[in-house]
């Protein structure tokens, strides 16, 4: 009776979310600016599938993340969570092609580096997953930003929680760990052309929707 309770606590609070993103959707289409519309509309979509995919509505999260890839500005976001669908659904092939299209368009995000080190982590590449993680940690800032990106509860202090891979939160520390120590070597092989910028220009979608993940295992989700 507690669960069946708790769970429509969830369902009552992911309607609420989804229904106050959707009317910020509607209101972003008449504002001023209309770059600043379209920024706003990205995340706020985006933000919404994060909430569906957390929530177990997987088709609905789909929808919403394919929306975006009409918008430019969304593609990356919408690849990225994308291939977190597809890990969900155990197609890692499409998760990595994902992932990959995700970080050629964006290359300062470490997040999409994070999920794509899990994924080929997961399919077996080890080499080449160490090799993403630690070009993950340049990007992102260190472990500690890392470990919070995926969610994942650090030494340090907990983290938000978001969804989903088959690593436990102890697996994921130590390839952190393993990579914090390649981090160097990364820093010489990224040259000048991320030098100098923003580390991070999202956050995990499980910081705002930790109230309906379904496990405690965890990908980053991109918003914008």
């Amino acid at each position: 009776m507690r669960d069946r309770t708790e769970h429509k606590q969830r369902g009552a609070r992911t309607w609420v979310l989804a229904a106050g993103l959707l009317v910020a959707l509607g209101m972003s289409a008449g504002t001023a600016s209309r770059a600043s519309a379209v920024d706003d509309r990205v995340t706020l979509r985006s933000q919404l599938g994060i909430i569906y995919a957390q929530n177990g509505q997987t088709d609905d999260a789909r929808k919403e993340f394919v929306k975006l890839l009409e918008e430019p500005n969304g593609r990356a976001a919408a690849l990225t969570n994308l291939g977190n669908l597809a890990v969900l659904g155990g197609d890692v092939d499409v998760a990595l092609e994902n992932y990959n299209q995700a970080a050629a368009l964006d290359t300062v995000d470490g997040g999409i580096l994070l999920d794509l080190g899990l994924a080929l982590k997961s399919a077996g590449k080890d080499a080449d997953a160490d090799a993403a993680f630690a070009k993950a940690l340049t990007k992102a800032g260190g472990k500690e930003r890392a470990a919070y990106l995926l969610g994942v509860k650090s030494d340090e202090g907990d983290t938000s929680k978001g969804k989903v891979t088959k690593l436990s939160s102890e697996e994921i520390k130590a390839l952190l760990s393993k990579a914090s120590a390649r981090v160097p070597a990364a820093n010489a092989s990224t040259g000048g052309k991320d030098a100098g910028r923003t580390p991070v220009v999202s956050r995990p979608g499980g910081a705002r929707a930790a109230d309906v993940s379904a496990t405690p295992t965890t990908l980053y989700w991109k918003e914008k």
